[in-house]
């Protein structure tokens, strides 16, 4: 590598700047030097000639600079020099622009280095496909292991990379290619090379509770048992969940308990470690979590700690090294196997314990649409294309709803009536949980289509389980054995109207209007369902009331299912609030003066 070398006169100062190189970069060859009046021309210099393979640039002239000067323009459009630039331009972390120059380096220069990313000759359909061809019979060493062909995931990596460089020359102003030529390749599919015994790094190992379960008590310490339990009861990622801090496990309101996951472990350099946001701007959520794993983790020490403490953290307090407990998770792999708890075919990494949290969920009939939000994926598309495979589940429910629709009734409808009865011959429950409400429904079609219709109207994910009647019975604090908690459970969807909606209009006490939404005199129209508070059959409802507070203020607002008469109803409730507003019941508290 050329580098920049100060030369200074007798008083020490600084005069000129020298670059210095051996002629293409071999030990054996001969020194090469040009010198610079300043430090930032030779950087610039040193640069080209780091391009160049460690040569004189083209076009460069010594002592003299470039004799053609669209030379230096020329340059710029090599290949490897607009990909340095384009990862060093990139608003990343300095770890992920260093694996990404690395991957450039091993994978990608050797064939495009040289090339000039504005041809079509250089770049097309037939070069990349060719390049595509050469990675396939890439051997890849990982760790110590033996060199194997590189895998069909590794290669999309590459390829999305280089894909990534060539489409700012698409997006450049002006535009440097029409098109992008890695568009128009074709990335072989996953099992084109066949798998061996000991192949499927890139496979996920999905656990069973059970097998879960008994992993976890193959961990001598307590800690780290904890931290399995809550990474297979949360789905967090490694990064996520070592960085959770006490006050990040919370419940806001009773029987509700959550995990925050504001934050993530990132990575400057192989050793140093920093808290910064998660993945993606989906990542940064809110988990919900049991009523059970809150109370383990109370038990494990939450209760006691102080807000800003680690949950799960190293000997010293400081954030959990991975490498260390990989260890510890090897050596309780290998344990359960010797018992008999995992079968000898499986090898699960810590990951793998979000993949069985997913296989839970799905298996139990949740949608993609929860699954995603839960995990923190940016896409859908993501949880779909990791995880689709899992829903068997989902097309039997889907064959069942055709059937209904269609009027068919099946073998399998019926089978599946006598065994959703509980223990004591009692239908199970499905539940919908939109918001803090529990609806419940002796038809799991009925919660789908309440769940369903939920998400589109109104946005956000509505959990719909399968329970028992007697856990329903508890949750409505009936008693187990008397049906006054069966008698909440429908038989059908709820009603619902399509309700028009004004205001509210807000009046200080000496009757001046301090309404805070410009758009509250306008009527709006939504459907409501007959749980909710607004649901109606009336053409109008009006009401005028005090809030309360230090404020004193006067609301008025109107509904129903006649937008003209709820206009005219508030109209009338106006009308009461400024005849009214003066007598509020707390009228001069604080800064409020009393109205005559």
């Amino acid at each position: 590598m050329a580098s920049v070398i100060g030369r200074r006169n007798k008083a020490g100062e600084i005069v000129s700047y020298q670059v210095k190189w051996r002629a293409g970069g071999k030990r054996t060859g001969d020194w090469q030097t040009e010198r610079f009046t300043d430090e930032v021309s030779a950087e610039v210099f040193k640069d080209a000639v780091d391009e160049a393979g460690q040569n004189w640039p083209p076009g460069w002239v010594k002592g003299k600079g470039y004799v053609d000067p669209e030379a230096a323009d020329k340059s710029s459009y090599r290949f490897e020099n607009w990909a340095r630039r384009s990862i060093a331009n990139r608003t990343a972390g300095d770890y992920y622009k260093r694996q990404r120059l690395r991957s450039l380096e091993m994978y990608i220069f050797p064939t495009f280095g040289h090339c000039d990313i504005r041809s079509t000759e250089h770049f097309s359909k037939a070069t990349v496909g060719a390049w595509i061809n050469t990675m396939r019979q890439t051997k890849v060493r990982r760790g110590g292991g033996k060199p194997k062909d590189m895998s069909p995931e590794t290669l999309r990596g590459l390829h999305k990379l280089l894909s990534s460089v060539l489409k700012e020359a698409v997006v450049a102003e002006p535009p440097l290619r029409n098109r992008n030529p890695c568009d128009l390749t074709r990335l072989p599919k996953d099992d084109d090379h066949g798998i061996g015994d000991a192949d499927g790094d890139d496979q996920m190992e999905f656990m069973t509770p059970n097998e879960v379960a008994g992993l976890v008590a193959c961990f001598p310490r307590a800690s780290d048992r904890m931290l399995v339990r809550a990474a297979y009861g949360t789905g967090l990622r490694w990064g996520e969940i070592t960085a959770l801090a006490t006050r990040h496990v919370r419940s806001p309101v009773r029987d509700k308990y959550e995990v925050r996951v504001p934050r993530a472990w990132k990575r400057r350099t192989p050793s140093d470690f920093y808290l910064g946001p998660p993945k993606t701007r989906s990542s940064r959520r809110t988990v919900e979590i049991t009523a059970g794993l809150w109370r383990e983790l109370q038990e494990f020490g939450l209760a006691e700690a102080e807000k800003d403490e680690l949950v799960f953290c190293g000997q010293d307090g400081e954030r959990t090294k991975y490498a260390t407990f990989w260890e510890r998770w090897n050596r309780a792999v290998a344990k359960a196997k010797k018992q008999g708890l995992l079968p000898e075919w499986k090898f699960p990494t810590f990951h793998d314990l979000r993949h069985s949290h997913v296989a839970v969920l799905l298996s139990d009939g949740h949608s993609l649409t929860y699954v995603q939000r839960r995990l923190g994926h940016e896409s859908i598309k993501t949880t779909s294309d990791r995880y689709g495979h899992l829903l068997e589940t989902a097309h039997t429910a889907a064959l069942l709803t055709l059937d209904r629709v269609m009027g068919i009734t099946s073998p399998v409808s019926a089978q599946s009536a006598e065994t959703d009865r509980g223990a004591e011959g009692r239908r199970a429950v499905y539940v919908a949980h939109v918001g803090l409400r529990q609806l419940g429904f002796w038809q799991a079609e009925h919660a789908e289509e309440l769940a369903e219709r939920w998400a589109r109207e109104r946005g956000g994910a509505v959990r719909v389980e399968r329970m028992s009647a007697d856990w329903w019975i508890r949750s409505m604090c009936g008693q187990v054995g008397s049906d006054n908690g069966l008698k909440a459970v429908r038989e059908e969807l709820p009603g619902r109207a399509f309700v028009w909606s004004v205001g509210p209009a807000l009046y200080d006490v000496d009757g001046t209007e301090c309404t805070r939404n410009p758009g509250a005199h306008q009527p709006a129209g939504r459907w409501v369902w007959e749980f909710e508070e607004d649901y109606t059959d009336e053409p109008s409802h009006s009401v005028t009331e005090w809030r309360p507070g230090r404020e004193a203020l006067t609301e008025a607002r109107a509904w129903g299912l006649d937008q003209e008469a709820v206009q005219a109803a508030y109209a009338v409730a106006r009308a009461d609030a400024v005849r009214t507003c003066g007598f509020h019941s707390e009228r001069g508290v604080g800064e409020k003066q009393t109205v005559s």
